[in-house]
Protein backbone atom coordinates (compact mmCIF):
# COMPACT_ATOMS: atom_id res chain seq x y z
CA UNK A 1 0.00 0.00 0.00
CA UNK A 2 1.40 3.39 -0.93
CA UNK A 3 2.63 5.69 2.05
CA UNK A 4 0.99 9.28 2.09
CA UNK A 5 2.36 12.36 4.00
CA UNK A 6 0.12 15.49 4.52
CA UNK A 7 1.86 18.90 2.94
CA UNK A 8 4.19 20.81 5.13
CA UNK A 9 3.37 24.30 5.89
CA UNK A 10 6.93 24.74 7.27
CA UNK A 11 10.28 24.39 6.32
CA UNK A 12 10.60 22.60 9.70
CA UNK A 13 7.54 20.35 8.78
CA UNK A 14 9.38 19.18 5.20
CA UNK A 15 12.46 18.15 7.02
CA UNK A 16 10.17 15.86 8.96
CA UNK A 17 8.72 14.46 6.33
CA UNK A 18 12.35 13.94 4.57
CA UNK A 19 13.12 11.60 7.36
CA UNK A 20 9.88 9.68 7.15
CA UNK A 21 10.49 9.15 3.44
CA UNK A 22 13.81 7.74 4.16
CA UNK A 23 12.51 5.71 6.76
CA UNK A 24 9.74 4.29 5.14
CA UNK A 25 11.84 3.96 2.12
CA UNK A 26 14.76 1.95 3.66
CA UNK A 27 12.12 -0.15 5.59
CA UNK A 28 10.19 -1.22 2.92
CA UNK A 29 13.45 -1.96 0.35
CA UNK A 30 15.13 -3.31 3.35
CA UNK A 31 12.20 -6.42 3.77
CA UNK A 32 12.50 -6.96 0.16
CA UNK A 33 9.54 -4.66 -1.22
CA UNK A 34 8.92 -1.89 -3.38
CA UNK A 35 8.65 1.50 -1.76
CA UNK A 36 5.36 3.57 -3.11
CA UNK A 37 4.26 6.95 -1.97
CA UNK A 38 1.08 9.01 -2.71
CA UNK A 39 0.80 12.37 -2.92
CA UNK A 40 4.24 13.41 -3.54
CA UNK A 41 3.70 15.80 -6.40
CA UNK A 42 1.84 17.88 -3.64
CA UNK A 43 5.01 17.75 -1.17
CA UNK A 44 7.02 18.94 -4.26
CA UNK A 45 4.90 21.77 -4.98
CA UNK A 46 3.96 23.00 -1.11
CA UNK A 47 4.84 26.49 -0.46
CA UNK A 48 7.63 25.49 2.31
CA UNK A 49 9.16 23.06 -0.20
CA UNK A 50 9.92 25.92 -2.85
CA UNK A 51 11.11 28.21 -0.01
CA UNK A 52 13.70 25.99 0.49
CA UNK A 53 14.34 25.29 -2.69
CA UNK A 54 15.09 28.73 -3.44
CA UNK A 55 17.20 29.20 -0.22
CA UNK A 56 19.26 26.55 -1.60
CA UNK A 57 20.01 27.61 -4.94
CA UNK A 58 20.10 31.33 -3.89
CA UNK A 59 23.13 30.12 -1.90
CA UNK A 60 24.78 28.71 -4.71
CA UNK A 61 26.74 31.05 -7.05
CA UNK A 62 25.75 30.20 -9.89
CA UNK A 63 22.11 31.61 -9.11
CA UNK A 64 22.86 34.64 -11.04
CA UNK A 65 24.00 33.13 -14.18
CA UNK A 66 21.25 33.09 -16.78
CA UNK A 67 19.70 30.58 -18.67
CA UNK A 68 18.41 30.97 -22.11
CA UNK A 69 15.49 33.43 -21.23
CA UNK A 70 18.52 35.75 -19.43
CA UNK A 71 16.70 35.72 -16.00
CA UNK A 72 18.22 35.38 -12.21
CA UNK A 73 17.10 34.16 -9.20
CA UNK A 74 17.70 38.28 -7.81
CA UNK A 75 16.30 40.39 -10.57
CA UNK A 76 13.43 37.93 -11.39
CA UNK A 77 12.65 35.78 -8.16
CA UNK A 78 14.59 37.45 -4.84
CA UNK A 79 12.57 41.22 -5.92
CA UNK A 80 9.18 39.82 -7.01
CA UNK A 81 5.96 39.62 -4.66
CA UNK A 82 6.73 36.34 -1.96
CA UNK A 83 2.86 35.37 -3.37
CA UNK A 84 3.70 35.39 -7.20
CA UNK A 85 6.67 33.73 -6.75
CA UNK A 86 5.51 30.91 -5.31
CA UNK A 87 2.23 30.47 -7.76
CA UNK A 88 4.48 30.77 -10.65
CA UNK A 89 6.76 27.40 -9.64
CA UNK A 90 3.08 25.99 -8.41
CA UNK A 91 1.84 26.78 -11.97
CA UNK A 92 4.91 25.55 -13.31
CA UNK A 93 4.03 22.15 -11.76
CA UNK A 94 0.69 21.92 -13.07
CA UNK A 95 1.81 22.48 -16.81
CA UNK A 96 4.87 21.51 -16.53
CA UNK A 97 7.14 22.24 -20.08
CA UNK A 98 11.23 22.79 -18.99
CA UNK A 99 12.79 25.69 -21.00
CA UNK A 100 15.57 24.91 -23.51
CA UNK A 101 19.00 24.20 -21.42
CA UNK A 102 21.79 26.94 -22.41
CA UNK A 103 24.81 24.89 -22.98
CA UNK A 104 28.92 26.42 -22.14
CA UNK A 105 32.13 23.80 -22.24
CA UNK A 106 34.76 24.76 -19.27
CA UNK A 107 38.01 23.37 -19.11
CA UNK A 108 38.92 19.88 -17.62
CA UNK A 109 41.87 20.50 -14.94
CA UNK A 110 45.43 19.08 -16.92
CA UNK A 111 43.36 18.18 -20.39
CA UNK A 112 42.78 20.00 -23.31
CA UNK A 113 39.80 18.63 -23.66
CA UNK A 114 35.97 20.99 -22.49
CA UNK A 115 33.28 19.76 -20.24
CA UNK A 116 30.18 20.43 -21.52
CA UNK A 117 27.96 22.33 -19.24
CA UNK A 118 24.02 22.65 -18.97
CA UNK A 119 22.66 25.73 -17.43
CA UNK A 120 18.51 25.51 -16.84
CA UNK A 121 16.49 28.97 -16.30
CA UNK A 122 15.84 29.90 -12.91
CA UNK A 123 11.86 28.82 -12.66
CA UNK A 124 13.49 25.25 -13.82
CA UNK A 125 16.22 24.93 -11.18
CA UNK A 126 13.56 25.65 -8.63
CA UNK A 127 11.21 23.09 -9.92
CA UNK A 128 14.12 20.63 -10.33
CA UNK A 129 15.72 21.42 -6.77
CA UNK A 130 11.72 20.87 -5.28
CA UNK A 131 11.68 17.51 -6.90
CA UNK A 132 15.39 16.10 -5.78
CA UNK A 133 14.22 18.23 -1.94
CA UNK A 134 11.30 14.89 -2.47
CA UNK A 135 13.11 12.38 -4.20
CA UNK A 136 16.39 12.26 -2.74
CA UNK A 137 15.82 10.66 0.36
CA UNK A 138 13.77 7.79 -0.80
CA UNK A 139 16.07 6.88 -3.35
CA UNK A 140 19.32 7.35 -0.76
CA UNK A 141 17.55 4.62 1.49
CA UNK A 142 18.00 2.25 -1.48
CA UNK A 143 21.49 3.25 -2.65
CA UNK A 144 24.12 0.73 -1.82
CA UNK A 145 26.20 1.60 1.24
CA UNK A 146 29.71 1.87 -0.02
CA UNK A 147 28.94 4.39 -3.28
CA UNK A 148 29.98 7.46 -2.23
CA UNK A 149 30.23 9.83 -5.29
CA UNK A 150 27.69 12.45 -5.83
CA UNK A 151 25.68 11.42 -3.13
CA UNK A 152 24.74 14.08 -0.02
CA UNK A 153 27.36 14.11 2.92
CA UNK A 154 29.93 11.65 1.32
CA UNK A 155 32.79 12.16 -0.31
CA UNK A 156 36.44 11.15 -1.83
CA UNK A 157 37.80 10.73 1.98
CA UNK A 158 35.01 8.29 3.09
CA UNK A 159 35.66 5.91 -0.29
CA UNK A 160 39.34 5.78 0.43
CA UNK A 161 38.88 5.34 4.31
CA UNK A 162 36.23 2.21 3.15
CA UNK A 163 39.38 0.47 0.82
CA UNK A 164 42.14 1.30 3.77
CA UNK A 165 39.41 -0.92 6.23
CA UNK A 166 38.83 -3.84 3.41
CA UNK A 167 42.67 -3.77 2.60
CA UNK A 168 43.29 -3.96 6.33
CA UNK A 169 40.49 -7.13 6.95
CA UNK A 170 41.61 -8.56 3.44
CA UNK A 171 45.15 -8.43 3.23
CA UNK A 172 44.69 -7.62 -0.51
CA UNK A 173 46.40 -4.57 -1.54
CA UNK A 174 45.73 -4.08 -5.24
CA UNK A 175 43.20 -1.46 -6.28
CA UNK A 176 41.89 -0.97 -9.44
CA UNK A 177 40.48 2.78 -10.44
CA UNK A 178 37.55 2.33 -13.61
CA UNK A 179 35.76 5.15 -15.20
CA UNK A 180 32.65 5.05 -17.54
CA UNK A 181 33.15 7.08 -20.26
CA UNK A 182 30.03 9.85 -20.70
CA UNK A 183 28.38 7.52 -17.68
CA UNK A 184 25.46 10.38 -17.30
CA UNK A 185 25.23 10.85 -20.97
CA UNK A 186 24.39 7.35 -21.78
CA UNK A 187 22.79 5.52 -19.25
CA UNK A 188 19.42 4.07 -19.54
CA UNK A 189 17.43 6.67 -18.24
CA UNK A 190 14.19 4.13 -18.46
CA UNK A 191 15.76 2.10 -15.81
CA UNK A 192 15.94 4.87 -14.23
CA UNK A 193 12.34 5.78 -14.55
CA UNK A 194 11.10 2.76 -13.61
CA UNK A 195 11.89 3.19 -10.22
CA UNK A 196 9.63 6.35 -9.45
CA UNK A 197 6.35 4.43 -8.68
CA UNK A 198 4.02 7.23 -9.86
CA UNK A 199 2.85 8.51 -13.39
CA UNK A 200 2.53 11.93 -12.33
CA UNK A 201 6.29 11.92 -11.45
CA UNK A 202 7.39 10.18 -14.64
CA UNK A 203 6.08 12.45 -16.75
CA UNK A 204 7.59 15.66 -14.90
CA UNK A 205 10.88 13.80 -14.79
CA UNK A 206 10.87 12.34 -18.32
CA UNK A 207 9.88 15.76 -19.52
CA UNK A 208 12.79 17.30 -17.38
CA UNK A 209 15.51 15.40 -18.86
CA UNK A 210 14.63 15.68 -22.21
CA UNK A 211 15.06 19.43 -22.65
CA UNK A 212 16.47 20.51 -25.83
CA UNK A 213 20.35 22.10 -25.83
CA UNK A 214 20.85 25.48 -27.17
CA UNK A 215 24.61 25.96 -28.02
CA UNK A 216 26.61 29.54 -27.18
CA UNK A 217 29.58 30.75 -28.50
CA UNK A 218 32.13 31.25 -25.74
CA UNK A 219 31.37 34.72 -24.07
CA UNK A 220 27.91 34.24 -25.13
Amino acid sequence: MAQQFDCPKTETELREIQDKLYQHSKEVYDAGGRPAFKGLLEIMSAEATIITAIHNIKSNRGSETPGVDSKTMRKDYLYKPYQWVVKDIQKAFKHFEPQKIRRVYIDKPGKTEKRPLGIPTIRDRIVQECMRIVLEPIFEAQFFAHSYGFRPMRDAAMALERIDIIMHNTGHYWIVEGDISKCFDRIDHSILLRRLYCQRRYEIVRKRRRNFVVFRRRGG
